[in-house]
């Protein structure tokens, strides 16, 4: 089977609408996250005085920290609600919440700014992880939990490697605060896709 075949087959496949929109969500913003993330030390190291490798490996601390510390209530309170609305509200609020984290990196002088837009990142993606997993554990296609979690993986897949090379080039000619507001405004319209899904949760 060939890559156009393969791609129809895809196309055609019939699939819960809102799987179908969690993946275009998610290859919107994890495709924009990776302009960063490869290049993320080069920022660091060249745009803040007196930064080091150290300061990346403490950024990057700080957001996993503050992820593991807000992820679990955020999930035990999606739990205790019934229906959806608060899923989605969850996850279109952080995905909202990180795009003015990588706006605010534009604006970092210092090492403690950068500590605390890593801990505001840690915070949204610990808020939209636990509805969109949510979600996606709901509405999977019952029988079809394999190849839907591999597509969903291999699309990711496809347009990080893409955007991996694509970050480095446009913050060579553009520099990193342009990298910055452009990768908000792709995770924005990602979140906005997360939209379209409200008329298919259940309410209660």
């Amino acid at each position: 089977m060939n890559a156009r075949t393969t791609m129809r087959s895809i196309a055609s496949y019939k699939m819960n609408p809102v799987i179908k929109l969690l993946i275009l969500s998610d290859f919107i913003i994890w495709t924009s996250y990776q302009l960063i993330i490869p290049i993320f030390a080069i920022y660091v190291v060249t745009s803040l005085q007196g930064a080091t490798i150290e300061v990346v490996g403490i950024a990057t601390a700080v957001y996993l920290i503050s992820k593991s510390i807000f992820e679990v209530p955020f999930g035990i309170y999606i739990d205790k609600k019934k229906g959806e609305r608060d899923d989605l509200f969850f996850a279109i609020g952080g995905v909202f919440i990180s795009a003015l984290a990588y706006v605010l990196f534009a604006f970092v002088t210092n090492t403690m700014q950068l500590y605390g837009v890593q801990a505001l990142l840690g915070f949204a993606a610990a808020m939209a992880y636990p509805g969109w997993y949510s979600l996606f554990t709901h509405h999977i296609d019952k029988g079809k939990e394999g190849f839907e979690w591999s597509l969903y993986d291999v699309l990711l897949g496809i347009g990080m490697a893409a955007s991996a090379a694509a970050g480095g080039f446009f913050a060579e000619r553009y520099g990193f605060d342009m990298l910055f507001f452009v990768v908000a405004g792709l995770v924005v319209l990602g979140g906005c896709v997360l939209l379209f899904a409200r008329k298919y949760i259940f309410v209660s």
